[in-house]
C-alpha cells in the first residue's frame, strides 16, 4: 500500500467529511481541526525536565531490621539489575531518608524498577518525605547503563515475566516474613 500525503486543504475537506459522519451517528466528540493535527506532527512534545532532589527513601524497619536492605542490594547484583560496581553504603543511603547524591546504575529492565518502586510503596516498606514523590527519589537516583536518567516509569504496566521475582524481592524488605 502507498502512503499518501495530504495537503492542509485536504486535511481539512476531511475534518469537515468526518464532522458531519459524527452529527449523522450522534457523536459529539470534536474532532481536532486540519491546523492543529498538521501542527502536531511538525513538531515533537518536548521532554519534560523532572525535579532535582538529592531525598531519598526512608525504610521503614531502618533501625530494627537494616540487614534487609542489605539482603535486597544482594539479590539485586545477583540477578543482575544493579551494576556491578554498586558499593554496598550508596545502595544503602538510598533507604535512609537522608540527603545524597548517590546514583545507582540500573541494569534490569525499567518494567522491574517500576514495579518494585510500586511494591515497595504499596506495601509500606519504604516512604519518601513529605512533599517528595517516589518517581522524583527514583529519577534523582537511579540511572540506566549509559549513566541516562531513566524516561517516565510511572506509567509502565506490571512486567509479566518478572512479576514473581519482583514480589520475593520487596519481601526481602518485610522483616515479619
Amino acid at each position: 500500500m502507498k502512503t499518501k500525503t495530504l495537503t492542509s486543504a485536504q486535511l481539512t475537506e476531511l475534518q469537515h467529511c468526518l464532522q458531519r459522519i459524527n452529527e449523522i451517528l450522534g457523536w459529539t466528540q470534536p474532532i481536532p481541526d486540519a491546523q492543529t493535527m498538521h501542527r502536531s506532527t511538525a513538531h515533537p512534545r518536548k521532554r519534560v525536565a523532572h525535579r532535582v532532589t538529592t531525598a531519598t527513601f526512608t525504610y521503614r524497619w531502618l533501625s530494627s531490621a537494616p540487614q534487609r536492605i542489605t539482603a535486597l542490594y544482594q539479590h539485586l547484583l545477583r540477578a543482575q539489575w544493579i551494576a556491578a560496581d554498586t558499593k554496598p553504603d550508596d545502595f544503602f543511603s538510598l533507604f535512609e531518608g537522608k540527603d545524597s547524591h548517590v546514583r545507582i546504575k540500573w541494569t534490569g529492565s525499567n518494567l522491574q524498577l517500576s514495579y518494585l518502586i510500586r511494591v515497595l510503596t504499596d506495601q509500606n516498606y519504604i516512604s519518601t518525605p513529605q512533599g517528595i514523590g517516589k518517581w522524583t527519589c527514583v529519577y534523582n537516583h537511579f540511572v540506566d547503563k549509559n549513566n541516562r536518567q531513566l524516561p517516565k516509569l510511572n506509567s509502565l504496566h506490571v512486567p509479566v515475566r518478572s512479576k514473581m521475582a519482583v514480589e520475593q524481592l520487596a519481601e526481602l524488605l518485610n522483616p515479619h516474613r
